[in-house]
């Protein structure tokens, strides 16, 4: 490596807003950045010389046994593996006791000239801690927390103005204003139960933690029972299915396939005008058998072409008169995707004035799957 080639490598080292770190091959830290030595809080001598594992845990969420404390303080990775350079969540120790997680990869660096490093024992490593990475989502994390924090209060808000009424006005009250009041309440409260379920299965998705029970289910059968579901919620809309007979069945999960044609059916029904039509249709696609789509289309606001990227993201509500007047959590169309995702499928979105269509496509079941399942 030239002089030079090593002088914008070193540059870039030293200005770099992530936290870098070199290794030698027993894993004791040779090199560091201005980076790494802010987020430690400790001097450079009291970092060289150390081993990594006394500043970084790689392997603290890898959710296996780690045997002993020396895990730690060994880079125990197959050199060269494509998975070192895949980041991960990493366990960061600071100086003062702190520990917190954020981000990291490993790159392996070919020792003495001798290739790529791969297989190379000799080899050291570079380690990268994504600062800006973990910076963006703590940012995320809180504006996430504080939309909670404001869509909880305003259902609070209300339970407690028209509980505090009741309780002073007590028999005051006619009986009417007091039912009234009550069922006010319990919309309310009924409110934060979907919230609070809305931030427990973000929790779940985002944890992995989700229960899949994968299966052949049939698509009309679904939809019908969910259309049955929101039969009174649709009175005033016109909800057609058409869906063909003998349609290859979707293999996924029954309860999250009817998770998603709620969230869908429910949102057409909701943000469309009454005395218009929500269709849900379901084919075959003609050259790849292997997929079942169905689209949930409906004669509402629309969504403008340059919201259409929001629309998926958490609390993402238009600025419309119709939305803002409508209940609801903002999360439902991020579960939504995620759930579909989870399916091994995908969800797209077009919309123009009075008219918005939701397309789903998920992994049709086919015989040998089926077969499959029965040998188990």
């Amino acid at each position: 490596m030239s002089t030079k080639t090593e002088d914008i490598y070193l540059t870039l080292l030293l200005n770099s807003a992530d936290a870098v770190i070199v290794t030698d091959a027993a894993g004791l830290i040779t090199t560091v950045n201005p980076s790494f030595i802010r987020l430690i809080g400790a001097d450079e001598k009291e970092i060289v010389g150390h081993p990594l594992g006394s500043f970084i845990d790689m392997n603290s969420h890898d959710h296996e046994d780690q045997g002993s404390a020396a895990a730690k303080t060994k880079i125990d990775k197959v050199v060269g593996s494509e998975e070192d350079c895949e980041p991960k969540p990493v366990t960061v120790f600071t100086r003062g006791g702190g520990e917190f997680v954020m981000p990291a990869a490993q790159f392996p660096i070919a020792g003495n000239g001798t290739g790529n490093g791969k297989g190379n024992k000799d080899c050291t490593h570079l380690t990268i801690v994504y600062v800006i990475q973990a910076n963006s989502l703590q940012q995320a994390q809180t504006e996430f927390v504080s939309t909670v924090s404001h869509e909880l209060r305003t259902p609070l808000t209300s339970i407690k103005g028209f509980a505090d009424t009741i309780l002073r006005a007590g028999d005051r009250l006619e009986v009417s204003q007091q039912r009234r009041y009550v069922g006010i309440i319990k919309d309310q409260a009924d409110r934060l139960t979907r919230l609070v379920e809305d931030i427990l299965a973000v929790s779940r998705l985002e944890s992995k933690k989700l229960q899949l029970t994968i299966r052949a289910i049939d698509l009309k059968d679904a939809i019908e029972r969910v259309m049955q579901n929101l039969a009174d919620k649709g009175k005033n809309h016109k909800l057609v299915v058409q869906v063909p007979a003998g349609l290859t069945p979707v293999w996924g999960d029954a309860d999250r396939l009817e998770q998603i044609l709620t969230n869908l059916i429910d949102n057409a029904i909701k943000y469309s005008p009454a005395g218009t039509t929500v269709t849900v249709a379901a084919k075959g696609i003609q050259g790849e058998p292997e997929l079942v789509e169905f689209a949930v289309c409906d004669q509402g606001v629309g969504i403008p072409e340059e919201h259409i990227p929001q629309v998926f993201s958490k609390f993402g509500r238009l600025d419309n008169p119709l939305v803002r007047q409508t209940e609801g959590t903002g999360l439902g169309l991020y579960i939504t995707r995620s759930l579909v995702l989870a399916l091994g499928g995908q969800i797209t979105v077009t919309s123009q004035p009075g008219s918005t269509t939701f397309t789903v496509r998920l992994p049709a079941s086919t015989l040998e799957q089926q077969a499959a399942r029965g040998r188990d």
